[in-house]
């Protein structure tokens, strides 16, 4: 009910974060872990190639809530809604310059997420992304 409609406006910035440390675009092997914890989720990891992530309000980010199993490697993924105070941010540029940072790498450590950031099912990120949505 809140950013909908600033989305609609063109009030608020997202970034994406998938990609992390030693897993190149393997989404599947992601670290970056959620922990249930009073009020929420602690989350503890890095993602890195976070286009923009330094001017964001939000990022949409995928983190392992569970383990992967054997058979699934899909499973364990959840995605969260994450406000930019709740991350660290390191911006690494590719300009002599420094004044645009084409990528980002950020850093949450101890990041506290509350329950209603967390986008759908627990565990059902890949089988959220993969699905066609119904009207």
């Amino acid at each position: 009910m809140d950013i909908l409609p600033r989305i609609c406006r063109g009030e608020v910035c997202f970034a994406i974060g998938m990609s992390e440390p030693n897993s190149g675009s393997d989404l599947f092997a992601a670290k970056t872990k959620a922990t249930k914890t009073d009020g929420g989720w602690l989350i503890n990891g890095t993602k890195i190639w976070t286009s923009s992530a330094h001017i964001a309000d939000y990022m949409i980010a995928i983190f392992r809530t569970s383990p992967s199993t054997k058979e699934n490697r899909r499973h364990g993924l959840t995605q969260f809604l994450v406000r930019h105070e709740n991350a660290g941010h390191q911006g690494q540029s590719d300009r002599p310059d420094h004044r645009q940072f084409e990528f980002n790498e950020v850093v949450f450590t101890d990041a506290l997420m509350p329950d209603d950031h967390v986008l759908g099912e627990i565990d059902g990120a890949w089988k959220q992304a993969t699905s066609r949505a119904r009207l």
